[in-house]
């Protein structure tokens, strides 16, 4: 199976070998070579979750991965089983709203929403949070260099000089950046998806079945919610197969794969 990975490298690859024949011979289509392939390289490492499904369904490419199949299309995992098959589908949840700076009737009113939510499901859904708190120190530490710098600079300045207000509001302002770093709750980095599975005697009737079952919960959820759902396919969905086994080490690590 070709995978995103791989034809970033072979492009990386093919351009600065490219790259090199322009330096040595002094041609210009080697170079324009190097330019376009270092370009696609840059786009497939970028955007290829988007291009390979329709790649690999125009080309009918079937990925196997142990007892589950990745059909053509690239948007859901099928597994064989004694009745037919089973087909699962990833949805990916963004949420925008949080309790923490929410009043008493506010943080009510977001459970109650979210109990509605789980209330209306028909279908078995697993809904999972990967979370990984983010160190604050770096931020806390950056704040009390530039906090200093500005002091250092206030404390050499005449009590009659103008800028002295200016450097005194500035001042105020990273105290209070300070301040809500350091007393605050620590935040934290949230990634949220649902999957559900659907079976059928057929691969086409459970992946029909799956699709519609999927529909349904973006719907439900998104409204309840008030949260944006969306259907992973390709590397972002064999990403949330594989967190099944192996989540990320450390927050660098999250934000490296979903980033």
């Amino acid at each position: 199976m070709i995978l995103n990975r791989a034809i970033t490298i072979t492009s990386l690859l093919g351009g600065a070998l490219s790259l090199v024949l322009a330096v040595i011979f002094g041609a210009y289509i080697p170079a324009l070579l190097s330019a376009f392939l270092f370009a696609f390289a840059l786009f497939i490492w970028k955007y290829g979750y988007l291009l390979m499904p329709h790649f690999t369904k125009a080309a009918n490419i079937v990925e196997v991965r142990g007892n589950y199949i990745i059909p053509a299309s690239r948007d859901c995992v099928l597994k064989k089983s004694e009745n037919g098959y089973y087909a699962t589908r990833f949805l990916e949840i963004m949420l925008y709203e949080s309790t923490v700076d929410k009043s008493e009737g506010e943080k009510r009113s977001l459970f109650e929403s979210f109990e509605k939510a789980l209330g209306s499901l028909k279908h078995t859904v697993k809904v999972s949070f990967l979370l990984s708190s983010i160190d604050v120190s770096k931020y806390a530490d950056d704040i009390k260099t530039r906090r200093s710098e500005a002091e250092t600079r206030k404390s050499k300045m005449n009590a009659q000089n103008p800028d002295g207000i200016r450097l005194d509001r500035e001042i105020a302002m990273w105290n209070r950046l300070l301040e809500r770093l350091t007393t605050g709750e620590r935040p934290m980095e949230i990634v949220a998806y649902a999957s559900t599975t659907a079976s059928g005697a057929t691969k086409d009737e459970a992946v029909a079945r799956v699709k519609r079952q999927s529909q349904e919960i973006k719907t439900i959820l998104s409204s309840t919610l008030s949260a944006d759902i969306r259907d992973l396919s390709d590397l972002e969905m064999l990403r949330c197969l594989e967190w099944e086994y192996f989540v990320p080490e450390g927050r660098e690590e999250l934000l490296d794969e979903v980033f």
